[in-house]
């Protein structure tokens, strides 16, 4: 029910017919008005016109009848009056401030008062009123009914007060020569903020990284403070109904991944996110559509519309940004990413209340409500600022503007909080949906206000939050605090040119373009400061002692600072002192600096307690004294201590329950981060000793057993790792492709073994089954005098006399039971996140056997998976960053979701000394690497390979020992071609049109390789001498990562090949490209890749080599990596070992291609193409 007189003026007015209304006859009308029975209700100078309908005809039954005219004729002002009115407005700037903002000064209704201007009749002399309807009395219920609807539009505009007595209020202060009254008030107009780019910027996406939504504050509060109750344009009290949005909004979950019954296998994030949204990593773009109301009209991926335009249109796409996981983010478009980024700045905004309601109007006068970042913060702003530098000129498509990268944010931030509300909006709010206000705020839905009775809204709510925007102004507002020792005096100064000087609040309203606008502003101040009003028309400074100004430093001045007025402080107030609480770590006695001190330091450790004030620290007792006499702002010595009571209390609390012990894993971390939650901690000189040494790292002899020269960072990551074991720590080595991992830990297990660690017990390797086999080939390159056992094969024992055991995940899970019964030193896992996720099978198995010392290995970035993270340095060293959902609270969830610095920063320090990862891009690493790295994968073939490969060498060398001459020759060509075939792909050789990944060890080995080099978006060429293996290739890596893998050979024409090479250089989702070699033998230039794949080789290192120089040669401007594919145990890798250890056979090959291999005899022949050693 409508609430009329809401406002003392509003109440005037009703209280000024109490004595004319003899029959009680106003209330009756209430009910007239509530019911919507009067409408049509006009203003022609002092005459009121309207029509009401009859309570018998309303709503109508049959015919609809003839309303009852009602006419009210009010006294005129003359003009005498009316120049009166305009003196006294002029002369008090308080005045015409309130006026401004639509609200009538008691000031002024008495001074009219006094001099016999009545705003307000007593009598009916003093007005006329009439209706049509046959009730006699005076007033009746229809000319009652519009009495209050008169009174509604009082409370929003008292300037309506002065309108039906002919004064045009408006008129009159426009005559004072300070601008256009409506200037003060207007509502933003879309097409004024949907305006065209002016400037061309230069995007730096390096900023993308410096961005931190931790630093958002919870507005909550303050936003509470800033918006008034009761606001006019609604029945209810809306600031109650805001504040309930609020809190609902700050519980919107994190992310919803989950949107199917679970299946057997354990899904990543990834995979879920595919299986809910489709594979999103070739879309070009991602483009906004909106028209001139607000609303999104089309989602577009450069080549598709996206999501149905229904009702939940938004709350799709806001569901599907905010599913993104960070892990797939480097895959993506441009567009795409920002608009994650814009997702998780929307998320933030929710969940901090940062998010404020703001006007717009369109050309047709429909009034939209949309939400966006609360810019008077200034971290919100800085972020806002951000974030826009490195908007996509093409985000959002308004007609044909490129608008500013500010408003685009602004839109697609507002699109994106839309959808979160209408995903997340409170139950208890439901009753109101139906209501226009509501819907307005809360739906995105535009409104036409053109009624008598709700015209007033739209400037009404512009008004209420208005100051929300006082800090988008040309000037500056200034509260001067002056501090004369407990005395403290308050002045309002301007700065109108950019802060570089102020002037005096008189000399500020002498400039006639904002005199207005800051007198708005003025007007708003004074309902914080009730004491301003009086300064404001005398220029006076006002006065407090500390016991007034406290209230006002504590609660008033935040507020007013929130909202872009700027507060400047004595030196004395700049630096307020808080309580903080402090712990002295020392020992007992004294300590050894080693391991086994650490182990036991827990037991070992003194605990002392302050409560630190500044420089001085104070014991508990002594703080709790301090609590009795003092509270709120006090001033203690020099300076000024806030004792905030809540902060007190919570303080309070932590002192009742401070803990006497610390785990090991607590002592560390609070070693390295210097506090222990969220505490500041001091160790005296015996800790401070013991953990530098436990975290400083000295050079380690490299093995003079070890066949192979370190380059300098390896030698590092060798020290490192073999520290760690010594000092009983775990490791995770993280550096990327191709730095020499496994070489790092080869030559630390060989450490362990000349030091005697391996006398008595073993080393573990589990490897991914796919690379088994280079581990085999490594080692025994590299570490021939440690005793290797390759645990494989389904009739596997383990041996009794070995070094290291190598053996894969899935025999690892299969036979744990059995792998628990030896004594292992070290156990390491290569490819580690296969066991990113904590709750498989297979992770358990892993962490269940039981090892001295654990290294986990990955090339794979951690930092964009946190949580996967957890459960491999849960693996190296249990619970030291504490359970998965601890993590996920404490680190995962702000950094990955609110890219909070701080919390990264402390991520970082706990976890280095247990974690290398080191980039071929950085400085300290790439001067010691050469242009072009080689390396060898070596792939088991299949069995169904195996059985094909064996079959093939048994029939043709049959026939091979039964001829001679030409036909010998051209048997051998014809098996070697045949071999190479199978062990490309036994489809090749079949000339099978069905094939998969699992067929070939190859091309294990390849989508391993690849999704390595995805998971840092880089680029590759993929090299084969077969036109139909290429096809095979592109059809199975298609199926795989669901996204075209284009083929550059021979048969395409000149126009697709430079299509096909311009996509490849330039368009970031063209990531892979296969090339046969004949095709990629000469003039190309293909720098976009520094990954090269030779997938079958030529056994000729000069068409290889030639091969790999479309990527290694002028324009490129990283390392090349180079990945040659060998098939172990067969022809391919003895010949291989030949050309590499012969020279001068390398050289014969290069005259005389293959035909080499055609003058071994059989017995040679033989020995080349039988399976060998193979796994």
């Amino acid at each position: 029910m409508t609430i009329y007189g809401r406002t003392w003026w509003g109440k005037k007015w009703l209280q000024s017919f109490d004595g004319i209304d003899y029959d009680n006859r106003l209330p009756r009308g209430r009910t007239c008005a509530n019911t919507g029975r009067a409408f049509g209700i006009k203003i022609n100078g002092h005459i009121v016109t309207a029509k009401v309908h009859s309570s018998g005809s309303y709503p109508y039954r049959g015919s609809k009848p003839q309303p009852y005219k009602v006419k009210i004729i009010l006294n005129e002002l003359s003009s005498s009056e009316q120049q009166t009115i305009r003196q006294i407005i002029e002369t008090s700037p308080a005045i015409l401030a309130k006026l401004i903002n639509r609200q009538l000064s008691a000031s002024l209704f008495d001074k009219l008062n006094d001099l016999g201007i009545k705003l307000f009749p007593s009598n009916w002399q003093e007005m006329n009123a009439s209706c049509s309807c046959p009730d006699w009395a005076m007033p009746c219920k229809h000319i009652a009914a519009v009495i209050y609807l008169i009174a509604a539009e009082i409370d929003k505009n008292p300037f309506m007060i002065f309108n039906i007595h002919n004064c045009n209020l408006s008129a009159l202060i426009d005559d004072f020569g300070n601008g256009k009254l409506e200037n003060a008030q207007n509502i933003l107009k879309i097409d004024d903020i949907f305006k065209a780019c002016s400037k061309i910027r230069i995007h730096n996406q390096a900023i993308l990284n410096d961005i931190d939504l931790s630093t958002i504050p919870n507005l909550f509060d303050c936003i509470s403070s800033i918006l008034t109750d009761n606001p006019l344009f609604f029945e209810k009290n809306f600031h109650n109904i805001l504040q309930i949005a609020y809190k609902h909004w700050q519980k919107y979950p994190a992310g919803r991944l989950v949107y199917y019954p679970a299946s057997k296998k354990e899904l990543s994030e990834e995979e879920l996110f595919i299986k809910r949204w489709g594979n999103i990593e070739n879309w070009q773009t991602f483009q906004l559509f909106i028209d001139d109301q607000h609303y999104l009209t089309q989602v577009s991926n450069g080549t598709t519309n996206l999501f149905r335009l229904s009702g939940n249109v938004l709350r799709d796409v806001a569901r599907f940004l905010n599913d993104i996981p960070s892990s797939l983010l480097h895959k993506l478009n441009p567009e795409l990413r920002f608009m994650h980024m814009i997702s998780q700045f929307a998320h933030m905004l929710m969940e901090k209340s940062a998010l404020i309601p703001q006007v717009l109007q369109n050309k047709r006068g429909e009034v939209i409500i949309r939400w966006i970042p609360a810019l008077f913060n200034e971290s919100v702003k800085e972020i806002h600022s951000k974030i826009s530098s490195i908007c996509p000129p093409l985000l959002i498509k308004y007609q044909e503007i490129v608008m500013e990268p500010e408003e685009q944010v602004n839109v697609a931030i507002s699109l994106i909080l839309l959808g979160y509300i209408e995903d997340n909006f409170p139950a208890s709010l439901d009753k109101h949906r139906d209501k226009s206000i509501f819907e307005l705020f809360f739906t995105g839905r535009s409104y036409k206000f053109t009624e008598f009775s709700n015209k007033e809204i739209p400037q009404a709510i512009n008004l209420w939050l208005s100051r929300l925007y006082l800090a988008d102004k040309p000037y500056k507002l200034y509260l001067m605090i002056k501090d004369h020792h407990e005395k403290f005096e308050l002045e309002v100064q301007l700065s109108l040119d950019d802060e570089k000087s102020f002037i005096k609040l008189e000399k500020a309203l002498s400039n006639q373009n904002v005199k207005l606008s800051i007198l708005s502003d003025l007007a708003l101040l004074s309902e914080y400061i009730p004491e301003l009003e009086k300064s404001i028309d005398d220029n006076s400074t006002l006065s407090f002692n500390l016991d007034n100004f406290a209230p006002l430093f504590l609660h008033i001045l935040p507020v007013l600072r929130a909202i872009g007025i700027k507060v400047i402080l004595p030196k004395s107030l700049q630096k307020i002192l808080k309580p903080q609480l402090s712990l002295n770590l020392s020992t007992k006695d004294k300590i050894k600096e080693d391991r086994e001190s650490f182990l036991t330091l827990e037991n070992l450790l003194k605990f002392d307690w302050k409560v630190a004030i500044g420089d001085k620290k104070l014991s508990v007792t002594e703080f709790k004294k301090l609590l009795k006499d003092s509270r709120g702002l006090v001033r203690i010595v020099d300076q000024y201590v806030l004792l905030d009571d809540k902060e007190v209390e919570a303080l309070l609390k932590k002192l009742d329950k401070l803990p006497d012990y610390l785990s090991q894993a607590e002592l560390m971390q609070a070693a390295l981060t210097g506090e222990v939650n969220e505490t500041k901690v001091a160790f005296d000189q015996q800790l401070t000793s013991l953990f530098n040494k436990l975290n400083t790292y000295t050079p380690v002899t490299t093995p003079n057993n070890l066949i192979a020269q370190l380059r300098p960072y390896q030698e590092r990551g060798f020290s490192w790792l073999v520290q760690n074991i010594e000092n009983g720590f775990g490791s995770i080595i993280a550096d990327d492709m191709g730095l020499g991992k496994t070489l790092q830990v080869i030559a630390a297990i060989l450490c362990c073994k000349n030091t005697g660690f391996l006398d008595r017990d073993r080393v573990l390797v589990v490897a991914p089954t796919s690379i088994l086999s280079n581990w085999q080939r490594e080692m025994e390159r590299f570490a021939p005098e440690l005793k290797l056992f390759v645990y494989h094969g389904q009739n596997r024992e383990l041996a009794s006399d070995y070094d290291v055991a190598l053996t894969s995940y899935g025999l690892a899970r299969r036979d744990k039971k059995e792998l628990n019964k030896i004594r292992w030193f070290l156990l390491v896992i290569d490819e580690a996140q296969n066991i990113k996720n904590p709750n498989t099978e297979q992770t358990k198995a892993i962490k269940t056997i039981a090892a001295k010392h654990k290294i986990a290995m990955s090339g794979t970035p951690v930092e964009n998976r946190l949580l996967e993270y957890w459960s491999i340095f849960d693996f190296i060293n249990k619970s030291y960053l504490g359970t998965p959902k601890q993590f996920k609270s404490s680190f995962a969830t702000p950094i990955e979701k609110a890219r909070d610095k701080t919390c990264l920063e402390r991520f970082m320090k706990i976890t280095s000394p247990f974690m290398l990862r080191r980039l071929k891009s950085d400085k300290s690493i790439i001067q010691d690497l050469p242009d072009k790295i080689e390396n060898n994968r070596y792939c088991s073939l299949t069995s169904e390979q195996t059985a094909l490969y064996q079959k093939v060498v048994d029939t043709t060398m049959e026939k091979i020992e039964k001829s001679e001459g030409i036909e010998r020759k051209g048997l051998i060509f014809k098996l070697i071609n045949a071999l190479k075939q199978i062990c490309n792909h036994p489809s090749q050789f079949g000339k099978k049109k069905r094939a998969s990944i699992e067929q070939s060890g190859k091309m294990q080995m390849l989508e391993e390789i690849l999704i390595s080099i995805g998971e840092v978006a880089e680029k590759s060429l993929i090299f084969t001498q077969y036109t139909e293996m290429g096809e095979i290739i592109a059809r199975l890596l298609e199926e795989r990562f669901e996204s075209e893998v284009p083929f550059l050979h021979g048969g395409l024409s000149r126009k697709a090949r430079d299509t096909m090479i311009n996509d490849f250089q330039n368009l970031f989702q063209s990531n892979i490209l296969i090339v046969s070699l004949k095709a990629g033998g000469t003039g190309l230039n293909l720098t976009a890749a520094n990954h090269v794949i030779h997938y079958d080789l030529w056994w000729n290192p000069a068409v290889e080599a030639q091969a790999t120089d479309r990527a290694y040669r002028i324009g490129q401007e990283r390392n090349v990596m180079v990945y040659r594919l060998l098939s172990t145990g067969t022809f391919e890798e003895r010949i291989d070992e030949m050309i590499q250890s012969k020279k001068e056979l390398a050289n014969l090959t290069i005259s005389s291609g293959e035909s080499w291999i055609t003058e071994f005899n059989n017995d040679q022949l033989r020995d080349l193409v039988n399976i060998k050693n193979a796994l």
